[in-house]
């Protein structure tokens, strides 16, 4: 994996000397909200880092994470992530979070429009989809921004707090992507 860059931010893949950023990140409490996030201490959140794949490629699976940085300031302001079954590694799932005093500013769209970017350039994925809780309406927003489209619900499609939530399913299909591209090119550089 390679580092990215935007306009503003710089994604940082996740590895394990890195690791405890992401982990002292996962501790704020509102990021419970609207997401399930690993009951995993510590040592084992470090041992999961460390046994995830090094390089995203076509046709590998696995989970894949950045964490997001302004260009020129070293605090964590979230991160990023695709994950790519197995079972199917022409799709991947993007996720993603903002630290609660950085949201609103945009970094969410800008950080999940440069992994949509890698995703296809990199993997040439047929898609890439996004779940979110209806009533989450800023990560639908990023969404719609960053050209997925709503699909629908998808009943208890996911677990928050325990328990099994509606989730609406939000997909981009690669050709709608290079569409798009081709309309409004944005640079992502390593």
């Amino acid at each position: 994996m390679r580092i990215l860059r935007t306009q503003r931010l710089r994604l940082v893949p996740v590895t394990s000397a890195n690791a405890p950023v992401l982990w002292h990140v996962l501790q704020s409490p509102d990021l419970r909200d609207y997401q399930d996030l690993p009951a995993l201490n510590r040592q084992q959140f470090m041992r999961a880092i460390g046994a995830r794949p090094a390089r995203l490629q076509s046709g590998a699976g696995g989970r894949y994470e950045w964490l997001i940085h302004f260009t020129r300031r070293p605090e964590a302001l979230g991160w990023v992530s695709l994950r790519v079954p197995d079972s199917n590694p022409s799709s991947a799932e993007i996720g993603y979070t903002v630290v609660r005093e950085y949201r609103g500013r945009g970094i969410a769209s800008e950080a999940v429009a440069a992994i949509r970017d890698e995703g296809f350039r990199c993997c040439e994925f047929r898609r890439i989809r996004a779940y979110c809780l209806p009533e989450n309406q800023a990560s639908r927003a990023v969404l719609r921004h960053t050209g997925f489209t709503d699909e629908g619900i998808l009943p208890r499609g996911a677990t928050v707090g325990g328990k099994p939530v509606d989730v609406i399913v939000h997909t981009l299909e690669r050709a709608e992507w290079l569409a798009s591209a081709t309309r409004s090119p944005q640079a992502t550089r390593s």
